[in-house]
């Protein structure tokens, strides 16, 4: 099993006010410290049109924290591709990827606010043809340089889709491990269904909530910093539909259930108690665990610090365990 960390959302929010340089040059702070862990990706995500500074635009932060790294490498996680321009995103994607030895991991998803199609002049119809386009732009420029293109969904046809084409998947950390097993299984249905195409399975990543400690009353306070992330995401308008076994998960409708739910899938406590959640993760398909740890209200230092005890008493635990 793989580790990254996420996701790098770069805001100045009202619990959390600070100026969006600081956020910016936070991102470059953790990312050394992130290298220096051993972990192998940090994550960026993308909004626009959101009071609190959403990054817009991840293809120039992720260059920036490529520029003070060696190793590590910067994901999207995910990048709106129907809102950009995709023939401009692509070629500087393609530059980026080149110029860091393919340390560029470029997550596409479809995205669903309305506030964002209507303020960039897209129409919502359009989306998934503007999709398809960046896809294989992305591709095409991406990966002849070592970079990889991932893509973003909740629904099985959609990552069978992903696996058909051999690109790997980064999915929610709100999704419970029921969908995240079923949306494994598909995606490595689809791969297989289509031949197998580049001979090696496509990764399974999955943001999860987690925090490793041994502090009752730290324990708590992470808790508490995922519940007001996800309170987030009912301002964003987030959702999961059901499936299967899996109950609908409505950030817009039921806001209450649809937080309990998310914080619900935290994994907190002490090494023991994470690495046997990590191994249930890893049996339900997942191959690289990308923490969740860019919360509401956690302080940069608490972050590292919980990252660092993750890097030694943790990560070791995991090296060699295999998805199911």
């Amino acid at each position: 099993m793989k580790f990254g960390a996420g996701l790098w959302c770069l805001q100045a929010t009202a619990t959390s006010p600070r100026h969006h340089s600081a956020a910016y040059r936070g991102l470059l702070e953790d990312a050394r410290a992130i290298e220096a862990y051993g972990y192998e990706s940090l994550w960026l995500s993308e909004h626009h049109f959101f009071y609190d500074g959403y990054s817009p635009a991840l293809l120039p932060a992720a260059a920036a924290a490529l520029q003070v790294t060696s190793t590590l490498r910067l994901g999207t996680g995910m990048m709106l591709m129907p809102l950009q321009d995709a023939e401009r995103a692509s070629t500087l994607a393609g530059v980026i990827a080149e110029r860091y030895a393919g340390r560029l991991d470029v997550g596409l998803g479809l995205g669903y606010r309305d506030t964002e199609f209507d303020g960039k002049g897209v129409p919502r119809t359009e989306r998934v043809a503007r999709h398809r386009e960046g896809m294989r732009l992305m591709t095409e420029r991406v990966v002849p340089h070592g970079g990889t293109v991932w893509a973003g969904s909740a629904t099985p046809k959609a990552v069978a889709r992903a696996g058909a084409r051999g690109q790997g998947i980064l999915l929610s950390g709100a999704n419970p491990l029921s969908l995240v097993r079923e949306l494994a299984q598909a995606h490595r249905a689809g791969w297989e269904d289509a031949g197998r195409p580049g001979g090696a399975r496509p990764t399974v990543a999955a943001l999860r909530n987690v925090w490793m400690t041994d502090d009752p009353a730290e324990k708590a306070a992470a808790l508490d910093w995922q519940r007001a992330s996800y309170v987030l995401y009912a301002g964003l308008g987030w959702s999961v539909a059901a499936r299967d076994s899996t109950p609908t998960m409505d950030f817009r409708r039921d806001a209450d259930k649809a937080i309990a739910d998310a914080v619900a899938t935290t994994i907190a406590g002490p090494a023991g108690y994470v690495i046997d959640g990590l191994h249930e993760v890893a049996d339900a398909g997942v191959d690289t665990v990308v923490l969740r740890v860019g919360l509401e209200g956690a302080s940069s230092e608490a972050i590292r610090a919980m990252l660092g005890r993750m890097a030694d008493q943790v990560v070791p635990a995991m090296e060699g365990v295999k998805a199911a």
